[in-house]
Order: C-alpha cells, then structure tokens, then sequence
C-alpha cells in the first residue's frame, strides 16, 4: 500500500481490494482479491494493478482527458487506450520491477474471458494493438506472448498507417495535452478524423490560447511547445477547462420483493412532429429518411424471464460490494428532500413566519417526476452501463420514498451504421441527403406510474450486451422530452446521462457534417428557452458544458452517483433555477 502510494505522490490515498473489478477514484483505489496462497504470479499480477492505476492518479488528469476526447466510439478507443500506455511507460522507464509487474497485469487483462477492463469497456482488436505499438515504441517492451495472434492480424497494417503518428507520440510523452493532440493526428492517419467531433474545436480554441498567452516568434511557429504539464497536472497558461469536480463513489440497489412491472400504457408511436406549432422547433431543417422501422420497447420485451433474472442477478452482486457506497449517497439525498419538505409545512402552518427561502410554493417536490435518459450506445459497454444501472436503481428507489416520480428511459439503435432504414435508401438510388439513416430503439425501463418494487427486476436489462449500439440523442431528448409533457405533475425534470455525441456513421457518412451533433445543439437550446421542462445532463468522460446550460462532466463513471445526486439536490434546493438562468440570458 505504501509504494502504491509513493508511486502514486499521495500520501492520503486510499488503497482497498474488492471482489470486482480494479478501478480507482480520485482519491482511492480499489484492488483485486488476494488468493492464498499467493503464488509469485500473483503477486506480479496484483502489484501490476497496483502501480498501474497508481501511475495513472500520477500522471493523468482526467479533466484535461475528457476535454480532447473524440467523440466517435472508435475514435475514443484509441484515445482511451494509448493514453493508458503514456502513463504506464513514465513508470516503466524509470523502474524496471514496475514494468516486470504492468506486463503481468495486461497478460492477465489480455486474457481475462469478461469483456470490462478497469476503466470500461475492453476496446476493439484493432485499438488493443495499436496500445501495444504505443507501448513498444515508448518503452521498447515487446507485445507479450498472449498478444501473438492479435498483433500478427494488425501489425504491419498499423505500422503503415501510423508510423509518423508513433514517432508524435513518443515525442511529447511528457506532456498530456501535447500527446492528445498527438493522438488526435493519429486517429486521423487512420481515417477517423471524422470521429474526433467537439475535441477537434477544442483543440484549436487551446491552440489559439496558447499563441495569444506566449508572445514571440518561437511561441507563434510552435505554439504546443510553450506548455508542459508535471505529474499530470494542467500548467496555469493552459485553457481554462470548464467541466465539474465532484467525488466518485459506487452504487449498488438492495433486494425487493421481485414481481413482474405493469405494462406501458399501449398506443405509444415515434412522434416525429412537435406537439405544438413551433417555428424555431428543432426538427424544421432535420430529416429522417423513413421512421416505419423505428421502435419503442418495454424492457420486459428485450429478454426471456430466464435472461432477465441472470441480468438482475448480474447487477445484485456488484451491487452487495457497494453498499455502503448507495446507503450514503440515498440518505444524503433524501436529508436534503425531506429537509425542504420540513420548510414547505412550516410555511403551511405558519404563514407569517419569516420565509427560509425563495418562492416556496412553486417547489414541493412531492408534485414533481424525473426522468432519466441514459444513453445504452455501444460505448457504454461494461462498467459503464453497469454504474449506470446501478445508479439508476438507486435513484429510482430513494426518490419514490421522498413522493417523486421516476421514470428511466434509455436509447439506442437496432442495428449498428443503419439497418432497414439505410436498406430503403439504397434501394430508393440514394438520394442525397438524406437525413437520419438508421432504425431507432427506445427503451422504457420503469414508466413513470410504475412503483420501484415491481420494475426493479427488469433494470437489469440494462447489462444485455447486445443492445448496445448507436445513439441520435437529439431525437431521443425529444422523445423523452415529449412523454414528460404529456405528465400532469407541475414539476417535470429531464436528466440525460451520455458519454458521447451522437453517432451513427451511416447518417453521418451520407449528410452534411456534423449533422447529429447540430441537431442535438437545437434541440437542447429549444427545451432550454422554449420548454417548461428542466433538462439537466451528465457527461462520462466527455465535457457536455458545450451543449447543455445545466451540466456537469465527470472524468469517471464511479462519480456518476454523486453526480446525478448533486445534479437534483441543486433543482430541488434552488427553486426557480430556469426562470432566473432565462432572465440572466435575457437580460
């Protein structure tokens, strides 16, 4: 613990072993069991983990990391992937035992059978090869032997494609914003550039920074080299990275009596057209090809009862680890709703008490729903959905004990890059643009009217792998945008969760581009200004400050419960915060 530790440079960090996954936090970390008797593999093995995330607490700023961070998920593969590998070589060029236990580590994740890796989702075969190229040229350590078969499919293609990229990398390791850019100039090598979406922008607003903070010639001909980041932390002439910090902790959901959710109300359909005559309504200059194949399905609909069990199960072990975790994070937010429910019946009670607060009777949260929209796209896959849910359970159980309203809604596609609806286009001699070219799936996970105890069983759905594909969340928000209109609670709250933009390449390929992600920036401007709905977000690992006024973005998915937990706390603790933020715009 202590060289884990002193590896690390925190003397106060946290160092526990758990029966899941590794992972850390901002200011702990959490290691596999130990088996005894400890043979010395696994000793390396565990010790490995150790230094690895002690070297990523180092070196890493997950702030700046999110702010460059493509937005395609193949893009964000490699971005993910090689930027572990600049933090794992500053530790193995230094210390050869810490690189003797970082290779036991990544055999054993090379050849673990579950498909999670620490930090996520385990990335495509072409991205882990790619890392190993990274981690050669930086370290000069050979691919081990369990990656033999992987880089003999992906060697010489990569090396063609990316030796300039490699020889970039190598050249600014030191310094995070400096190998980002590197990384970015990568994906484009490998024809990705399209995926590297918002972080291209950003990239040239930092550039632009930097050459206007440090004058001269030498700082206008290489304008990069003017910053140098120490240990992972941002240099003061950086650009100021507008994201929120708050502190990560796991969720888990505790048993309930398991019955069967009553059905959703039937008739629902993909609404396409604004339920009200709108002339700066978002979908005025967005087209969707054809919606005759898109779908909304209830969760009981996606899996057998069998499958939904194994899946509810799956989320009730993780969820036994964490606990302590859930317990702490559903009493703080139930402390703060039940404290302001306290202040709403002195007020009944006794009206000419001096008010405690602002505009009381607008803000009885006991009128209220919350809707939760979580992005299910493929980049989700792993730990990330697995928080997710988890989270989601948890907020669902402690807000129906406070007389909230819950519903939990999630988006994706039913077929990776298009589907029936890219088939009709091609068979219709593809016309030019076209607009959104896949078939949608939307999934109600809990309705609203549905009480906690008897759709708990099918959040679990969530883990089903195969749902996992591409996601068009400005529809989606509409979507979720228009169920809550149809509610009659006076208070109507829309939380979106998402690690990305939208994505779908067969859209994306044959429209002007970024044509999901301007769509989205209209829809999320016209619930800001034009709706009486409350639409907060949460970003994983990507800074949704750019879309949404109400945001926040986190740098892991193990802060995701604080966050959404903060996220609330603040609508129901400041009341009139649409009606005030509107007027400051305005004024």
């Amino acid at each position: 613990m202590q060289t884990t530790r002193a590896l690390a440079g925190a003397k106060e960090l946290d160092v526990t072993f758990g029966p899941s996954l590794p992972g850390q936090t901002s200011n702990s970390v959490r290691l596999p069991p130990v088996k005894w008797p400890l043979s010395e593999a696994d000793a390396a093995r565990v010790r490995g983990h150790a230094d690895h995330l002690a070297l990523r607490s180092a070196y890493h700023d997950p702030v700046l990391h999110a702010r460059f961070r493509p937005t395609g998920h193949r893009a964000r593969e490699i971005f993910d992937a090689v930027e572990d590998m600049r933090c794992q070589s500053l530790g193995s060029n230094v210390l050869a035992g810490v690189a003797q236990n970082l290779t036991a580590a990544l055999v054993e994740q090379l050849t673990r059978k579950t498909s999670s890796t620490p930090f996520g989702a385990r990335p495509s075969p072409m991205a882990q090869a790619l890392a190993l190229l990274v981690r050669e040229k930086l370290t000069g350590l050979p691919p081990p032997p369990a990656a033999a078969e992987l880089m003999l499919r992906w060697r010489d293609d990569l090396r063609k494609r990316a030796e300039a990229g490699l020889e970039s990398l190598a050249a600014s390791v030191g310094d995070q914003q400096r190998y980002a850019f590197a990384v970015h100039d990568l994906v484009e090598d490998l024809d990705l550039g399209h995926e590297l979406g918002a972080a291209a922008e950003r990239r040239k607003s930092a550039v632009k920074t930097i050459a206007a903070v440090v004058p001269g010639d030498d700082a206008g001909a290489d304008p990069l080299g003017a910053v140098k980041k120490q240990g992972g932390a941002m240099d003061q002439d950086a650009p100021e990275l507008n994201a929120g910090e708050v502190v990560g902790s796991r969720l888990d959901a505790q048993d309930e009596p398991e019955r069967k959710p009553e059905a959703e109300p039937s008739g629902e359909r993909m609404q396409r057209e604004p339920m009200y005559d709108d002339s700066d309504h978002p979908n005025r200059h967005y087209r969707v090809f054809t919606a005759a194949h898109d779908e909304i399905v209830g969760a009981t609909e996606l899996c057998t009862d069998d499958e939904v069990g194994r899946l509810r199960g799956n989320l009730d072990r993780e969820s036994r680890a964490l606990q302590p975790a859930v317990a702490r994070l559903a009493i703080k937010l139930e402390r703060l709703l039940l404290a302001r429910q306290a202040r709403l019946a002195r007020v009944v009670t006794d009206p000419l008490a001096p008010l405690a607060f602002r505009e009381e009777s607008d803000t009885d949260f006991k009128d209220t729903v919350v809707t939760v929209l979580l992005d299910n796209s493929g980049s989700m896959r792993g730990r990330p959905i697995m928080v997710a849910a988890l989270c989601a359970d948890v907020l669902a159980r402690t807000l129906e004990r406070c007389g909230v309203k819950v519903e939990i809604l999630g988006f994706t596609t039913q077929k990776w890059s298009g589907g029936q609806a890219r088939e009709d286009w091609l068979k219709a001699g593809r016309p030019s643009a076209p607009g959104r070219l896949t078939d949608l799936r939307y999934i109600v996970y809990k309705p609203a009217d549905v009480p906690y105890r008897r759709a708990r069983r099918h959040l679990g759905v969530m883990l089903k792998e195969d749902l996992l594909k591409d996601n068009v969340d400005g529809e989606a928000l509409l979507w979720a945008h228009e169920r809550l209109l149809r509610r009659s609670e006076q208070r109507r709250i829309l939380m979106a969760i998402s690690d990305g933009v939208p994505l779908c390449e067969a859209t994306l390929s044959a429209n002007p581009g970024g044509y999901l992600e301007q769509h989205l920036r209209n829809v999320v401007k016209w619930i800001e200004t034009r709706s009486p709905v409350e639409l907060v977000a949460i970003g994983i690992g990507h800074d949704v400050t750019d879309f949404y006024q109400r945001a926040v973005a986190i740098a892991d998915v193990e802060q995701l419960g604080n966050a959404m937990i903060e996220q609330l706390a603040d609508l129901f603790v400041t009341p009139g915060t649409k009606t005030k933020a509107r007027a400051r715009k305005t004024a």
